[in-house]
C-alpha cells in the first residue's frame, strides 16, 4: 500500500516536471500530439475524432448558419432582431417639466436613462434659447413609439430622425457558430479524459482554451445583441425658448400676420436685452465716467493754470514797457526850469532882448525838439 502511495507521488512530481518543460514545445510537437491523442482515442473504442472533425464543426456550422439565414429569408422565424435608434431635436417652453416627464416616462416604461447633459447660458446671452439638454433614454422597443408619442405632445419637435438595422442574419450566424464550438468543446473534454500523455494533454488544453475563448466572445456578441434589440435608443436635444419655432407654410395673410408679430417680437426683445446689457454694464459704464470726469477736470485745472501764468507774464511785461517811456517822455521840472535859464542867459549876453513872443516861440520849438528826441 505504500508503495502504491509512493508511486502516486513519484509520478505526479515528474508529471509535473515534465509540464513545465514542454511549455517551450514546438507548435509542430503539439499538433502532433494531439494527432497522437485523437488515434489513440479512436483505438481505444471512442468515436473517431481528428484534426480533420474541425473541418467539419466548421461545415456543420456554416450549413446550420446558411439553413437557418434561408429561414431567416422566407420569413419563417418566430421574430426578426431590429435595432432602432431614434434622434430628436425638440424644443420647449417649460424645460423643466418636460426634462423631468422624459425621465419619470422612461421609467414607467421600463426603461431608464443612460446618460444626460444639462447646459446653461449666460445670463448676459441674448440668444433664445437659455438651457439645454441632452439625455440617452433606453426605451423597451416594443413601447419606443409611445415615448415617442408623449414627448412630442409636451414640445415642438424641430427635427426627428430613425434608423433600424436589422441584425437577424448575424445573430442567427453566432448562434450556429458558438453551437459548433460546444460541441467541438464536448469532443475535446471527451479526449482529455482518455489521454495518456502529458503531450496529448497540454495540446488537447491548449485547443481547448481557444475553443472556450471563442464561445465566450460569441455569448458576449450575442448579449450586446440582444440589449440593442430589447432596449432601443433615444437620443434626445431639448432647448428651452420663449417662442415656438414656426411649422409648415402657411397662407400669405398668416404669414404677413405672423412676420408682424415675429417683428414686434424682435423689436421688444432687442430693448430688454439692451435693458439687461446696460443695467449688467452699469458699474463698468460708472466707474469709466468717474475716471473720465477726474481726468477732464485735472486738464481743465492745467489749462487754467498755465492760462494765469501766461498773463501774469505780460501784465510784467507791459508795466515795466509803461514805465521806461514815462522815465524818457517826462523829464523833471528842475531840468525844464533849468533849460529856460540858460537859454534866458544866453540871449542876455548876446545883448539884445527878446522879444516876449519870440521867446515863446523858441520855447515851445526847443521842447518839441527835446520831446521828438526822446520818442
Amino acid at each position: 500500500m505504500l508503495k502504491k502511495k509512493m508511486t502516486k507521488v513519484l509520478t505526479g512530481v515528474l508529471a509535473l516536471s515534465m509540464l513545465s518543460g514542454c511549455g517551450s514545445a514546438s507548435k509542430m510537437a503539439m499538433e502532433s500530439a494531439y494527432d497522437t491523442a485523437a488515434s489513440n482515442y479512436s483505438a481505444a473504442g471512442g468515436v473517431y475524432y481528428d484534426s480533420g472533425d474541425y473541418e467539419y464543426a466548421d461545415e456543420v456550422s456554416e450549413e446550420n448558419g446558411s439553413s437557418q439565414a434561408e429561414t431567416v429569408e422566407k420569413g419563417e422565424t418566430t421574430g426578426r432582431k431590429l435595432i432602432r435608434n431614434v434622434d430628436m431635436d425638440v424644443e420647449t417652453e417649460s424645460f423643466d417639466a418636460l426634462l423631468a416627464s422624459a425621465q419619470s416616462q422612461a421609467e414607467e416604461l421600463g426603461g431608464y436613462i443612460e446618460s444626460s447633459s444639462i447646459s446653461n447660458s449666460s445670463y448676459a446671452s441674448s440668444t433664445s434659447a437659455a438651457r439645454s439638454a441632452r439625455l440617452t433614454a433606453r426605451i423597451p422597443s416594443e413601447k419606443l413609439d409611445g415615448y415617442l408619442a408623449g414627448i412630442s405632445k409636451q414640445s415642438n419637435v424641430t427635427r426627428k430622425s430613425e434608423s433600424t438595422e436589422d441584425v437577424t442574419l448575424q445573430y442567427v450566424d453566432l448562434q450556429s457558430h458558438k453551437k459548433a464550438l460546444l460541441a467541438e468543446q464536448e469532443s475535446l473534454l471527451s479526449m482529455m479524459e482518455q489521454a495518456e500523455s502529458i503531450e496529448d494533454i497540454i495540446a488537447i488544453n491548449e485547443q481547448l482554451t481557444d475553443v472556450r475563448y471563442q464561445i465566450e466572445s460569441m455569448e458576449s456578441q450575442l448579449r450586446t445583441y440582444d440589449n440593442q434589440v430589447d432596449y432601443s435608443t433615444v437620443n434626445l436635444y431639448i432647448d428651452e425658448v420663449e417662442r415656438y419655432t414656426p411649422g409648415a407654410a402657411k397662407s400669405a395673410g398668416a404669414r404677413i400676420a405672423e412676420g408682424f408679430s415675429a417683428n414686434i417680437y424682435r423689436v421688444g426683445s432687442f430693448f430688454k436685452n439692451f435693458a439687461i446689457e446696460f443695467i449688467i454694464l452699469l458699474p463698468i459704464l460708472i466707474a469709466i465716467a468717474i475716471v473720465l470726469g477726474i481726468a477732464i477736470l485735472i486738464v481743465r485745472i492745467i489749462i487754467k493754470i498755465s492760462e494765469k501764468n501766461q498773463a501774469g507774464k505780460k501784465t510784467s511785461a507791459k508795466t515795466e514797457i509803461r514805465t521806461g517811456d514815462r522815465y524818457r517822455q517826462k523829464p523833471g521840472k528842475e531840468q525844464i526850469h533849468g533849460a529856460e535859464q540858460t537859454e534866458k542867459s544866453g540871449l542876455c549876453n548876446a545883448g539884445r532882448t527878446p522879444e516876449r513872443g519870440q521867446v515863446h516861440t523858441d520855447e515851445s520849438s526847443d521842447r518839441t525838439e527835446n520831446r521828438d528826441h526822446i520818442q
